[in-house]
């Protein structure tokens, strides 16, 4: 990481605002440092031991990057903006930090403000940043633009592996990744070109002139480096399905710290922390994520192997949210025609799709990671519809709905354990995995045959690992 941009980052939120009435400042401990970790990538660790519940960062809102600031930006140059916040904020400044005119604000200007309010957080983010990006000096965001990183460096994204303009090397390894991984990029993949679409609504007829490798460098920015912020309840998002997934902002400097599984030795809402060694990392815990999540998100996952060979491998330690889901295998079997009732009552009850196998424990013997593996309840359900008979699944006319034999009904209620399902189960469920596993094999020996160059050393790395995250999960059930 470049210390000459980190320092100007710093400066930068020293900067005095005109009409910040509070005079906060930004607070950043002299104890932290940003580095670039080989394996973790962009981090901040502790120069000296920290103290629990001591203050390390602090940054004003006014150098927050969401939602209503860029509104906020905006108003100067777009006087629907200008009107809508006068009208939904009291006692509102009219400019928060001076910005030169360029021929971005002018574009400003002339955007259709009642399509620009329809966006979500994260395209109104995207379009911004973007646009400011192009400013260059005349962008007050410029420090922190400059810091976020390249768009090579989102490589371990898959994503970034399958899209239109990828190299076709990718996309081959792209199709050799473990199928939950394809499914979770592909609705990243199908989501980005939306928010394009989206985003381009609001210009008009006006050229934005920005390209594909614009927007993805500024969309992943975005999806990897904001933390969760509740907006102003004036906002139109805070009214729609988004307002969850709308709650987002940049916080500069804090979006270097990292994730960790288990714990975390910072706050994310005051930045204090729960006690850090000297040379530590400061993390934040993203939540109860599986390595296929963090890969497809983040670009990183958390489980570490000791070594690999051809047919041998452990791991030191291994991500305790890691599941395998089986659901397209199971949903063949339950393709077939007599299986319609089964279908339908599962649908009718919430259980149709999403079977998985987790994790119920891990140790350490002899330096190396043991995993105890069972099937979700949700798991347990269907495998247990598919050892009933079909004629046991009926619809009943009165009660217009579905039924299922009564044992399975006690099962599903929760009344007793299944028992009587388990020896089958068991059985049933290994051939299963037999089947996945001979898949997940024959996709690493492909991975494996690839030659390794530059281009794709990163990427191979990636797919094998999520590809022997899986294989471990099924060899220890």
């Amino acid at each position: 990481m470049n210390s000459t941009k980190v320092q100007r980052l710093k400066d930068w939120l020293e900067i005095p605002c005109e009409n910040d009435r509070t005079k906060t400042k930004a607070f950043i401990s002299e104890v932290l440092h940003v580095t670039n970790d080989p394996d973790k990538g962009r981090c901040i660790v502790a120069g000296e031991e920290v103290q629990t519940s001591t203050n390390l960062i602090k940054i004003p809102k006014k150098f927050l990057l969401n939602y209503l600031n860029i509104l906020k930006f905006l108003s100067p140059f777009n006087q629907n903006a200008l009107a809508f916040l006068k009208k939904n904020i009291t006692n509102f400044d009219v400019r928060v930090f001076d910005t030169p005119q360029d021929a971005i604000t002018v574009l400003y200007s002339k955007l259709d403000f009642d399509r620009l309010l329809k966006l979500t957080s994260h395209q109104l983010l995207v379009l911004y940043i973007c646009l400011e990006k192009k400013r260059g000096k005349n962008s007050f965001w410029q420090p922190l633009l400059d810091c976020f990183p390249n768009l090579g460096e989102y490589e371990g994204i898959p994503m970034t592996w399958n899209l239109r303009n990828s190299p076709p090397v990718s996309k081959k390894i792209y199709n050799l990744l473990p199928r939950s991984c394809i499914l979770h990029s592909k609705k990243q993949i199908e989501q980005f070109y939306n928010d394009i679409h989206q985003i381009s609504s609001v210009s008009g007829n006006l050229e934005l002139g920005i390209k594909e490798e614009e927007y993805l460098w500024a969309w992943l920015a975005v999806n990897t480096r904001c933390l969760y912020y509740k907006l102003h309840s004036c906002l139109p998002i805070g009214k729609t399905k988004f307002k969850e997934e709308s709650s987002i902002t940049m916080v500069p400097f804090v979006d270097y710290i990292n994730h960790k599984t288990t714990d975390s030795n910072a706050i994310a809402k005051e930045a204090k922390s729960d006690g850090i060694q000297k040379d530590e990392h400061v993390w934040f815990s993203y939540g109860p994520h599986d390595d296929t999540f963090l890969q497809c998100e983040y670009g990183f996952s958390t489980s570490e192997l000791n070594y690999v060979s051809s047919n041998d491998y452990s791991y030191k330690c291994f991500n305790p949210y890691n599941t395998v889901n089986i659901s397209e295998i199971v949903k063949k079997l339950l393709s077939l025609p007599k299986k319609k009732n089964v279908v339908e009552w599962l649908k009718q009850v919430g259980y149709y799709d999403d079977y998985t196998l987790g994790i119920d424990d891990t140790r350490l013997l002899g330096g190396k990671i043991n995993v105890s593996v069972h099937p979700s309840f949700r798991t347990r359900i269907v495998l247990a519809s598919l050892i009933e008979a079909e004629s046991g699944f009926t619809f009943n006319e009165l009660q217009r709905s579905y039924v299922c034999p009564a044992r399975l009904e006690k099962f599903y209620q929760g009344l007793t354990e299944g028992e009587y399902y388990l020896t089958t189960e068991k059985v049933l469920l290994k051939k299963i995995l037999s089947k996945l596993e001979t898949e997940l094999k024959d996709r690493l020996t492909s991975v494996l045959s690839f030659k390794v160059d530059s281009s794709v050393e990163s990427k191979i790395t990636t797919c094998r690992k999520l590809l022997l995250d899986e294989l471990f999960i099924i060899t220890s059930y």
